[in-house]
């Protein structure tokens, strides 16, 4: 069946699987209908192995030698992540253009599965994820002479319209879930902090937080330009055990606050609301 909607979701730091997002595309199918829902093309970003090998091998060395090995392997699982992404930013073939490339052809994917050049795009990110999609949009509105990331490649064989769409021209909605955006900006000046730019006029930006998610932030408060261009939703992510402590940063993508609203906007996309 040719798809009318494009969802893009993208983890966060950490040892992930391939099936990560699985439990949210299950609570949309079944919150949406199986009518609504066989006309999204879904394309599960999937980047942890860029960074997961070498992890791995560290730990190994060093293992005998250190204590604490779940909260270190923790740390290390999660924000090497992080720190190799910034790290190779602007080196070639980096780890930093390999998770964009991901990302890249992914779009390519869902391109072709549309019905139409303008679909919409929407995107879920959690965690680090919500960092690796801002700098590939960002990096797609700022090429200039010197092209980062991705952008260094050439693409001189795609026509305009789905060159376009890899450069989400057509993002809809982008969700954010414990996002860690803050960690990377919070210590410039506000005034240095710069967003995406929306990248269409009817372009919304959801950022859904728990207040004991010690990794995910609201992003408002950042400055005058985030506060205009996102909406902050403060939600209790997880159950009984997890939603009142560090534990309801891994619990969004089962949460109904954030599967509701997003079913939502998908069946409006779709027009069948």
């Amino acid at each position: 069946m040719v798809k009318k909607v494009a969802l893009l979701t993208l983890h966060g730091m950490g040892n992930k699987k391939e099936d990560y997002h699985e439990e949210l595309t299950e609570g949309l199918s079944d919150s949406m209908g199986a009518s609504a829902w066989s006309e999204v093309h879904v394309e599960s970003i999937f980047y942890s192995d860029v960074f997961q090998n070498a992890q791995n091998e560290f730990f190994k060395r060093v293992e005998r030698k250190v204590g604490g090995k779940r909260l270190r392997r923790f740390l290390l699982y999660g924000f090497a992540d992080a720190g190799g992404l910034e790290h190779s930013r602007h080196l070639k073939d980096s780890a930093y253009t390999k998770v964009q490339e991901r990302i890249f052809n992914a779009l390519g994917t869902a391109y072709a599965a549309m019905a139409s050049h303008s679909a919409p795009i929407v995107i879920v990110a959690q965690s680090l994820g919500c960092q690796v999609i801002s700098s590939y949009i960002w990096d797609a509105q700022h090429q200039g002479r010197k092209p980062p990331g991705v952008w260094r490649l050439k693409h001189g064989t795609l026509s305009a319209p789905e060159l376009k769409f890899r450069k989400c021209a057509t993002l809809r909605l982008l969700v954010t879930t414990g996002c860690n955006i803050p960690i990377f900006v919070g210590g410039l000046p506000p005034d240095e902090i710069k967003p995406i730019k929306k990248p269409n006029k009817k372009f919304i930006w959801e950022n859904y937080y728990d207040e004991d998610d010690a990794l995910g932030w609201p992003l408002q408060d950042l400055n005058g330009t985030y506060n205009a261009l996102v909406r902050d939703y403060q939600i209790n992510a997880g159950g009984i055990m997890t939603s009142w402590n560090a534990f309801s940063h891994g619990q969004y993508w089962g949460d109904r606050d954030v599967q509701d609203p997003l079913a939502h906007h998908l069946l409006s996309f779709l027009g069948h609301a």
